[in-house]
């Protein structure tokens, strides 16, 4: 009994022990916190001569995710990619052009995983930009993957370390075939759809690519590496075609270079000079002066340039931007995806303001939802027939559903490597009777009328139900057509010309009428004044949800950056095999993610081009 009761005693210690530990811990937890939030950061200054150094993180995107800080700090594994705005990145270096404190550009890349085709062009440009101003650029990272190495072209001088590499290999579009994996387990794949280059629902019916989607993909691929080549080609002073050569030479080039990739980095003239990072530090700290501790070269990161010259600009005419990113799906959602309630909300929030003069349409989606779609266009409708101009600029990918919500926009802008059109539309039912079948199970029933469970997929579609998805499917294609007539003022049969489902890239697609100029976000706000008559005077004003205070003050505290002068973080690179499977996984999740209630959806899965 003694020992029972002695256990009893300890356990009851033990207890409030720890709650007398947590309430400490809680009561300093607050202290810090209302101490933090009543004392903000000061503003962070710009040292005089400092180099600009432009080091983004993860994947380069429209608008960052709001990060949970937490579970960021705690969990080792996080699998949530980092990300950078490209917002951010082009404001920095617009900025610090003029900006007498900056002496020059020092750009790292390693930790950079992967930008779409136009974000990459839109960095390079900004880049070219600042060096019109006479300061020097240089690239300083370990390595280069050929979207980094587009960036770095532009540099007056490329450093990498003896152990890194340069390999330049193209452009590919590759996509995983189900069909034989769902004929093994009885999946019964019902396929409606408007479009001979609709190929979105091909790796469920086909276990290669049609002739159709490779004649498409070869052409956009094709043009999409032509602007590489020719950004690359144009920033080193290569003559043209000099990339596709060393491309077909690799072999013989390497082996000439004793199988050595830096070696033959040097040789081909991809970059300037191999060393560790003692030997470009050291170059730095003589040409620009040494950091506050002398470990490194004076310097700034651009995220803290960023906080040190942010100005509230005031002014009564607002450029509201509004961003539709990733799947269009219906619903509300995060930054990741452009759900329609969402969107919606700031496209009204956006018109009910007074000081709103245009609406700039910001998109960088493949599509998803056509109801979710339509959702988004009609309530940009309302805001034209209040007069408010509406332009529509396209980043990354504005295709399908992302091109559905832009076609009756007052204007619109693209990038030379823009991927956009894919009108079509199409829908997917699978049924698994067969499936079921195979393990002895089987549906059976009645009903009042011939559609009753028209939509249960442990029974075979009749063709009744057939019949009616494909109608809806038609319709819903020639009102995609209609939209594109009337906003870009096009005929119908001229839309379906170039329609059917075709991927076009942004200089293109302004040849055949899809988009009405070439040009960048800045292009597009300067339009969108402009067409508002206020070119004079405005400020722009993107609408997105507010972070939590609280949330983005752990995350400021917990995942503060370090800058160049305290060394290198590991690159983030992937095995072959976990590649594979996120692929897997990224399909999966994507298609998991669609749910409009019609059915029907507008989507462009080979316009995913990294």
């Amino acid at each position: 009994m003694k020992g029972i009761l002695s256990i009893i005693k300890a356990m009851g210690k033990f207890i409030i022990g720890l709650g007398g530990f947590t309430i400490g811990l809680l009561v300093i937890i607050g202290l810090v916190l209302t101490v933090a939030l009543s004392n903000p950061n000061p503003r962070p200054t710009v040292p005089d001569g400092a180099v600009l150094v432009l080091w983004p993180e993860g994947q380069i995107v429209e608008i960052v995710e709001a990060p949970d800080p937490l579970a960021e700090y705690f969990d080792t594994f996080n699998s949530r990619p980092a990300q950078t705005s490209i917002h951010d990145i082009t404001a920095a270096l617009r900025r610090a052009k003029d900006d007498a404190r900056i002496s020059a550009l020092a750009m790292v890349t390693d930790n950079m995983q992967g930008a779409a085709p136009s974000h990459l062009h839109a960095i390079a440009g900004a880049v070219r930009d600042f060096k019109s101003s006479g300061k020097k650029v240089y690239a300083i990272s370990a390595s280069y993957s050929q979207s980094d190495y587009l960036i770095a072209a532009e540099a007056d001088k490329i450093f990498m370390n003896p152990q890194g590499n340069v390999l330049l290999n193209g452009f590919g579009r590759y996509r995983l075939y189900f069909k034989s994996m769902l004929d093994k387990i009885g999946a019964n794949v019902n396929v409606f759809r408007v479009g001979t280059f609709k190929s979105a629902v091909e790796p469920y019916i086909r276990d290669d690519m049609s002739e159709a989607a490779r004649e498409a993909n070869v052409e956009f691929l094709g043009a999409l590496w032509q602007q590489y080549s020719e950004s690359v080609s144009s920033a080193r002073g290569f003559e043209t075609g000099k990339l596709d050569q060393d491309i077909a030479d690799i072999s013989s080039k390497l082996r000439n270079a004793g199988g050595d990739f830096a070696q033959l980095a040097l040789d081909t003239g991809l970059i300037d000079e191999v060393g560790p990072q003692s030997v470009w530090r050291g170059e730095m700290i003589n040409e620009y002066g040494p950091s506050r501790y002398g470990n490194s070269f004076k310097q700034i990161h651009y995220q803290t340039y960023l906080a040190a010259t942010n100005r509230r600009v005031n002014s009564a005419n607002e450029i509201a931007v509004i961003t539709a990113q990733g799947t269009i799906v219906m619903g509300e959602g995060p930054v990741t995806v452009a759900a329609a309630d969402t969107v919606v909300g700031h496209i009204r929030n956006a018109r009910s303001n007074p000081k709103t003069a245009a609406i700039v349409l910001r998109v960088d989606s493949p599509g998803g939802s056509a109801f979710a779609s339509e959702l988004i266009r009609q309530e940009l409708v309302v805001a034209q027939n209040q007069g408010i101009k509406v332009i529509a600029s396209f980043g990354p990918v504005a295709a399908s559903g992302g091109y559905w919500i832009s076609a009756t926009a007052d204007e619109i802008w693209a990038e030379p490597s823009t991927i956009t059109g894919s009108i079509g539309i199409f829908g997917v039912i699978p049924t698994y009777e067969n499936t079921l079948a195979k393990i002895g199970v089987s549906a059976d029933g009645v009903g009042t009328s011939a559609l009753a469970g028209a939509f249960d997929i442990t029974r075979p579609m009749s063709e009744l139900t057939k019949d009616l998805i494909q109608q809806s499917i038609e319709s819903g294609y020639e009102q995609f057509k209609e939209l594109v007539a009337t906003g870009r003022n096009m005929t119908v049969e001229d839309v379906d010309r170039i329609g059917q489902g075709r991927v076009w890239i942004g200089t293109t697609a302004r040849e055949l009428g899809l988009v009405d100029h070439l040009g960048g976000f800045e292009d597009a706000l300067d339009a969108a004044a402009r067409a508002a008559g206020v070119e004079a005077d405005y400020a722009p004003v993107f609408y997105m949800e507010e972070p939590d205070k609280l949330d983005q003050f752990l995350a400021d505290v917990l995942n503060s950056t370090v800058g160049v002068g305290d060394g290198f973080k590991l690159g983030a690179q992937s095995p072959a095999l976990l590649k594979a499977a996120a692929m897997i996984t990224e399909e999966a999740e994507f298609l998991f993610n669609l749910n409009d209630p019609t059915g029907r959806y507008l989507i462009c899965f080979e316009c995913k081009v990294r």
